[in-house]
């Protein structure tokens, strides 16, 4: 059963980097291996060159959660239960917090500054109005609060929008490191 489960995971990990890639299109100049987390990409420029992708699926589920939030689970590889951990900077790549609410094919875009430290399992949401929103303007924009580390915007987008929404994400967390300091 649990390796029936892994085996489960890898797949779910390769459909999401699968469609990331494919919505990067002509943009990507190399890649890791698609079952791989994080994902390694080089991109032409405008985008940035060298990325850490940490893709996951965002999930709706019934239950637990304010109904209409959708989420990821920030488990790294190799992180037990109970084991705090941290995204990987090194080798001057920039680090990308994403998922992809695949029902919808919508990407989310999170603040990765705003994920130091963090739990095994940690939900990291969205809210399903922006994943309409972005249905329905191609790219959506969403606020919210994390405890002890300020606000963070979502971005939310179509995959055709996903190398203007990069940029977005890319610009809006500089800007947030730029007044933190």
């Amino acid at each position: 059963m649990r390796k029936k489960l892994a085996m489960n995971m890898r797949d779910g990990c390769a459909k999401v980097n699968g469609a990331f890639l494919a919505a990067l299109g002509d943009s990507v100049l190399s890649h890791g291996a698609t079952s791989s987390k994080p994902l390694e990409v080089d991109l032409a420029p405008p985008l940035p060159h060298r990325i850490r992708a940490y893709l996951y699926r965002v999930t709706g589920p019934p239950g637990g959660r304010t109904p209409g939030e959708h989420k990821i689970q920030l488990i790294l590889p190799g992180q037990d239960r109970g084991a705090r951990a941290s995204l990987d900077y090194s080798g001057g790549r920039i680090v990308i917090l994403g998922g992809l609410q695949a029902d919808l094919g919508v990407f989310v875009l999170w603040d990765s500054a705003k994920y130091v430290d963090f739990s095994y399992s940690r939900n990291v949401q969205v809210r399903l109005e922006t994943i309409l929103a972005a249905l329905g303007g191609g790219i959506a924009t969403q606020t919210r609060s994390i405890r002890g580390q300020g606000r963070e915007t979502v971005i939310a987008c179509v995959p055709d929008m996903l190398p203007q929404a990069l940029q977005m994400r890319l610009d809006l967390t500089a800007d947030g490191l730029g007044q933190s300091s």
